[in-house]
C-alpha cells in the first residue's frame, strides 16, 4: 500500500513540476523572440479577436471545471471505490486537473505574446494561480483518500 502510495505521489509531483516549467519555457522563448514578440499579428483584427476569445473561454470553462470536476469526482466516484482502484482514478484526475489549467496558462501565453493582449495574460495568471490549490503532497493524498483524518471528519465524531 505504501508503495503505491508513494508511486502515485511521485507521478503528481513530475507532472506538477511539468506543469510549472512549460509556463516558464513559453516566456522564456517569448522573451527571447523565439515566440514572436510584441503582436505580431496585431493587425489582422479577426485574428486578435478569435484568440482573445478562446482564450477567455478556456479560461472560464476549464479553470472551474478543473478544480470542481476533482471535487465532484471523489465525492460520487472515487470514494465508494477499493483502495487501490481509488488510489488509481485520483492520480488520473489530478493529472487531468493540472492539464486542463495547463492548457489554459500555455494557450493564453502563447497568445499573450502573438497578439500582445494583457487580457489573455490576466487568463493565464488565473490559471497558474489556480494551480496552487492543486499542489501534491502526501499528506493531501492521504486526507482526500481518507486514509487519515481531516480536521473536519474529526469534529464530525
Amino acid at each position: 500500500m505504501e508503495e503505491q502510495i508513494q508511486k502515485v505521489n511521485k507521478t503528481l509531483n513530475k507532472c506538477y513540476i511539468i506543469f510549472w516549467v512549460l509556463p516558464i519555457l513559453i516566456v522564456v522563448c517569448g522573451e527571447l523572440n523565439i515566440i514572436p514578440n510584441g503582436g505580431a499579428f496585431v493587425a489582422n483584427a479577426a485574428f486578435v479577436y478569435g484568440y482573445q476569445f478562446m482564450g477567455i473561454l478556456l479560461a472560464v470553462c476549464l479553470v472551474p471545471i478543473s478544480l470542481k470536476l476533482f471535487q465532484w469526482s471523489m465525492e460520487k466516484k472515487i470514494d465508494k471505490l477499493s483502495f487501490p482502484v481509488a488510489l488509481r482514478k485520483y492520480g488520473k484526475i489530478c493529472i487531468i486537473r493540472l492539464a486542463m489549467l495547463a492548457l489554459v496558462s500555455v494557450f493564453n501565453l502563447i497568445a499573450y505574446y502573438l497578439i500582445a493582449s494583457t487580457t489573455c495574460l490576466f487568463c493565464a495568471t488565473i490559471a497558474l494561480a489556480m494551480s496552487l490549490f492543486c499542489i501534491p503532497s502526501d499528506r493531501r493524498l492521504r486526507e482526500e483518500l481518507h486514509l487519515i483524518p481531516t480536521n473536519d471528519n474529526e469534529k464530525k465524531k
